[in-house]
């Protein structure tokens, strides 16, 4: 008899576990298809907070070419993203924006208008562990890759971009899977731009292969790759 109710209390509260946990269910699944319905329909608010991912030598040349001609009071604050064992990027973005906040400031002086998001604090710099190391075998940056996610998770948790700019440096990869997962997750929609490098003329780079089926913009700079691959725009050369 005792074993019974025992059997009879256990009962309930297993069928309490299971409705409960198809409760949470729907509502995750219900807060995602929200989250898209709404990052399809809606016009971005701006000023959109705008992640970049930088790499060594010629994909931060590049990157920082490109930001040159964006709207600095739409896009911002700029969340720059390194890798750990990246030494030029920083002081690079450095000597830019101070050379864009004295264009600023004196275009301003002459206009006499005041600096707001476009201004001095509009950015600023992040490092996570670098996924992938020049000549790194595929095998062994799988750890790493792995690694370089678990930061970048926290990174993009914690910051919330909207956008996530990148052109190709394997740092973009996590970065890229911490903004898909915050979809996921039912948080908010981040999309996600990626421009490949102008050095890449006849076939895409790594990271290219793998974003251009996840992308929501991919853009090449020139012709060919977009006839090869159906999912690029040909944009022109950017720099």
């Amino acid at each position: 008899l005792a074993q019974r109710d025992r059997e009879g209390i256990m009962e309930p509260t297993t069928s309490t576990l299971l409705s409960l946990s198809i409760l949470v269910l729907f509502a995750w699944a219900t807060r995602v298809m929200l989250v898209l319905r709404a990052a399809k329909s809606k016009i971005w608010s701006k000023p959109v907070r705008t992640m970049v991912v930088l790499g060594s030598g010629g994909h931060t040349a590049e990157m920082l070419s490109l930001l040159r001609g964006m709207d600095r009071h739409s896009f911002a604050p700029l969340l720059y993203v390194l890798a750990n064992s990246d030494r030029t990027s920083a002081a690079r973005v450095h000597e830019f924006e101070s050379n864009r906040f004295a264009a600023l400031q004196q275009s301003s002086v002459s206009t006499g208008t005041a600096t707001t998001t476009a201004g001095k604090d509009s950015c600023q710099i992040y490092r996570v562990p670098r996924s992938r190391e020049v000549g790194q075998s595929y095998f062994s940056s799988l750890w790493t890759t792995l690694f370089a996610l678990f930061h970048s998770l926290f990174l993009v948790f914690r910051t919330r971009p909207t956008l996530i700019l990148c052109n190709g440096p394997g740092t973009c990869i996590p970065i890229c899977a911490a903004g898909w997962l915050l979809m996921l997750t039912g948080v908010q929609r981040v999309k996600v731009i990626y421009v490949e490098s102008v050095a890449r003329v006849q076939t895409l780079s790594l990271s290219g292969r793998i974003l251009v089926h996840f992308a929501d913009e991919f853009l090449v700079q020139w012709p060919q790759l977009a006839e090869k691959y159906p999912r690029a725009k040909y944009i022109g050369r950017l720099c």
